[in-house]
């Protein structure tokens, strides 16, 4: 016992070295897990953000090909515009 303790106050240099470098270590691979946990959350956004440019790509390509329907152009002209075919009667409800 004595002649362990007479090594760890020889050393003691050694074994503050030791700790130090432990807590580098685990200071270390904290900030590597933080990151990896951002950089994951990151990575969901932008595959979320992918998915719905993809469905916004999607539903332009439809309104690109549907273009030249001429349903779908009466319906625009409904929709968009208030346009009533010729022999129909528009109504408007006004709110009280």
């Amino acid at each position: 016992m004595v002649v362990f303790s007479h090594i760890l106050f020889k050393n003691w240099w050694v074994i503050v070295l030791i700790l130090m470098a432990c807590g580098l270590f685990f200071q270390s691979m904290h900030k590597k897990n933080h990151l990896i946990i951002q950089l994951q959350e990151k990575a969901k956004k932008l595959n979320l953000s992918i998915l719905l440019a993809q469905q916004e790509r999607e539903e332009l390509m439809l309104k690109m090909q549907s273009q030249n329907d001429p349903e779908w152009l009466t319906l625009v002209l409904k929709d968009k515009l208030g346009v009533v075919p010729e022999k129909q009667i528009k109504v408007i409800f006004e709110p009280n």
